[in-house]
């Protein structure tokens, strides 16, 4: 008896320990799905800088949407850039890739070029390899997307979309050929513009550095400068070790940006040298040095003066 005694008194406070003072253990677990529900739902006190990406059933939806509201497209990448997910839709009325595209992060539209009154003649697709029609990169750490035109055919035309502040801004559209490069060497690309992709032989492209002031972009004359400088023992190098045409070309078109032919001609003896050839036999060499001497080439002394600020109007139509 004495032992039933004790076994119906530990059943009796089992129960009450049960109830954790308050007889309430359902509303101890209703706290915790609430606390866990405010944990993870969007609150207005959370940091703008922390973001994540939606879940898969989540951005299913959001494209969806989009794509039920933006009907008839012809073409969609998908990008991530600092872990969002960037979404590009084309459409087409002419006869490139592309004459409109709709930019969206995460399932928000950011960018509509046909509502912002961005007209252009068409598109090209970056790379078709990889079925993917913009670049996309991060520039400064901004998302940045390059649109390839086909407006000023044969020579390029670009738009450049750079996400600044949280908003998706055309910062260039124009007759440019365009390229990302860490100009300086600081771990970072700068933009690197020219009005015309050059032509061989002593017909270099242009490219200068330019940099972002005011939502437009202007030429960086010393950056410009002190990146063909740096660039000059790098071609030279390039073509000692492989001693062809286009590296030749490469290397002359430097000097002659930096407007040092007279320092070129001198070391021909050295570059006749490396290619394997002599003076007056003929070759790639010799060309170049009788080009040099009957000043049979595009002029370019004083462009680094010349630059002009890249268009970036939406109402800019490449003439």
């Amino acid at each position: 008896m004495r032992i039933v005694s004790i076994l119906v008194i530990l059943l009796v406070l089992a129960g009450c320990s049960s109830n954790g003072g308050t007889g309430d253990s359902g509303n101890t677990n209703s706290n915790e799905a609430t606390a866990a529900a405010e944990l993870a739902s969007p609150s207005p006190l959370a940091s703008p800088a922390v973001t994540s990406l939606p879940s898969p059933e989540g951005s299913a939806a959001a494209a969806s949407r989009i794509e039920d509201q933006y009907k008839g497209f012809v073409h969609k990448d998908s990008i991530a850039l600092k872990n969002d997910n960037y979404e590009i839709y084309y459409w087409n009325s002419g006869e490139f890739n592309y004459t409109q595209f709709v930019v969206a992060k995460n399932g928000e539209i950011l960018f509509d070029s046909k509502a912002k009154g961005l007209v252009f003649e068409g598109g090209y697709s970056f790379d078709e390899a990889k079925k993917v029609w913009a670049e996309a990169l991060l520039q400064n750490d901004r998302p940045t997307l390059l649109f390839s035109l086909a407006d000023n055919r044969p020579e390029s035309a670009f738009i450049v979309l750079e996400e600044i502040s949280g908003v998706l801004q055309v910062t260039v559209h124009d007759n440019v050929l365009l390229k990302y490069e860490d100009a300086d060497q600081d771990g970072k690309p700068e933009l690197l513009a020219s009005p015309y992709s050059g032509q061989m032989p002593l017909g270099p492209a242009l490219f200068a550095v330019y940099e972002l002031k005011d939502n437009q972009y202007v030429p960086d004359t010393a950056r410009t400068l002190q990146y063909y400088k740096d660039q000059l023992p790098l071609k030279e190098q390039n073509y000692k070790s492989a001693p062809t045409e286009n590296n030749f070309e490469a290397l002359i078109d430097v000097y002659l940006l930096l407007d040092r032919l007279d320092q070129a001609q001198a070391k021909f003896p050295e570059f006749y040298k490396w290619a394997g050839q002599t003076a007056g036999d003929g070759g790639f060499v010799d060309t170049y040095s009788q080009l040099i001497q009957n000043g049979s080439y595009e002029p370019v002394n004083g462009w680094m003066d010349k630059l002009k600020p890249l268009e970036h109007g939406l109402t800019h139509m490449p003439k």
